[in-house]
């Protein structure tokens, strides 16, 4: 025994040695391995992000639903039905969304596509007029260029990329959809075993590290839940006011589809920085239907409302709740967009506050000890 105390450590360094050289020998295998893990790993990380967010509807929910009762049928099926009710309350409030803007947006769609015709004839037209104004360009080089045989190969070769792309994007709603299912599973079990696996935890904690690991750790949470919890609640009621307003402000000057329009806004500002852009580009297409003039004014009362919600609104919502500075929202966004889509961009602004939460307060803490 005394021996092992003495040597241990040295034991442990030439273990991790051993397995860092064994990595670097084959590295390729690790690599391998360690995206077949983090990809086995991402529904269940989705369902831990699902379930913060599940969470906060469902504490609402469980303040209405018998609140006092602590024993019997009440208390029992209170966590259950209360998490029935904050999937149902979501998705009622997507289908409403959808069952006002996706028939629109089809009937305005359609519209366009049947205006394309006449943007064919026209554009014909127009390069009829270059070319008799440009006799040069029937050059026969250039016309050999775009001879019918490269314009069917360039043709060909269009639709082989076409047919790869609609396949991946197929596979890649298939798998979105499946980690999705997963998640959703995984979250709700997470919220009706949350109190048991708090206590789980902690005893782990306990066991395994020292109690200022463990409320270490336990701060760490803290913080991320508030951070989370602050976030998701205050990017709602800034979509949900900014929605408002741009229906209001539709309404006012007399524009079509109003009320759609606010809606279709309102649901995709949940999405930070780019969501209010995503619902401006359907209103766009849906008042195109109708008036080029009404879409140009829709563009001018979307900017004025973006600035005031971003200058005046945002800030006081949910930038004081998550307390990140507008550049690292920016590279956060961008980040999480690049890796994970939509979801990555949803939730990379709260993981980076809390991120910045923390090492801000770490920076504190190591000041205060020089001075």
């Amino acid at each position: 025994m005394g021996f092992w105390r003495r040597y241990k450590h040295i034991v442990y360094l030439m273990l991790i040695a051993g397995a860092v050289f064994l990595a670097a020998l084959r590295f390729s295998t690790v690599i391998t391995f360690g995206s077949a893990v983090f990809d086995a790993l991402i529904p269940l990380v989705w369902g831990v992000l699902m379930a913060f967010i599940l969470q906060i509807i469902v504490k609402r929910f469980e303040r209405i639903y018998f609140p006092t009762a602590v024993d019997g049928w009440k208390a029992a099926s209170r966590r259950p039905v209360c998490i029935v009710l904050a999937i149902v309350a979501i998705l009622l409030a997507i289908f409403f969304v959808a069952r006002m803007a996706v028939p629109q947006l089809i009937a305005s769609l359609g519209i366009v596509v049947k205006a394309t015709p006449q943007i064919y004839h026209a554009t014909e037209q127009w390069i009829n007029t270059i070319i008799a104004e440009n006799p040069d360009v029937l050059r026969p080089d250039i016309i050999h260029s775009i001879s019918p045989n490269s314009v069917v190969t360039y043709i060909s070769d269009l639709g082989a990329e076409g047919g790869k792309y609609v396949m991946h994007t197929m596979s890649s709603a298939v798998e979105m959809v499946f980690n999705f299912v997963v998640g959703l599973i995984f979250a709700i079990y997470i919220l009706l075993d949350q109190e048991r696996l708090r206590s789980q935890a902690k005893r782990i904690g306990k066991a395994y590290c020292s109690e200022k690991t463990t409320d270490r750790i336990g701060y760490v949470w803290q913080v991320t839940s508030q951070t989370f919890s602050s976030f998701f609640i205050g990017q709602f009621l800034d979509a949900l006011i900014l929605g408002i307003m741009v229906g209001i402000g539709l309404w006012l000057f007399g524009l079509s589809y109003a009320l759609t329009i606010g809606c279709v806004v309102g649901l995709t500002a949940l999405i930070p920085l780019l969501g209010a852009y995503l619902g401006g580009a359907i209103g766009i297409i849906m008042l195109l239907a109708v008036s080029p003039m009404q879409a140009a004014l829709f563009v001018v009362i979307l900017v004025v409302m973006q600035q005031i919600e971003g200058n005046v609104i945002y800030p006081r919502i949910v930038g004081g709740s998550v307390g990140l500075p507008g550049i690292w929202v920016f590279a956060a966004i961008t980040i999480g967009g690049t890796l994970y889509g939509v979801p990555g961009i949803l939730f990379s602004v709260p993981l980076a506050g809390t991120l910045y939460k923390l090492f801000m307060e770490d920076i504190g803490r190591r000041l205060e000890r020089k001075i």
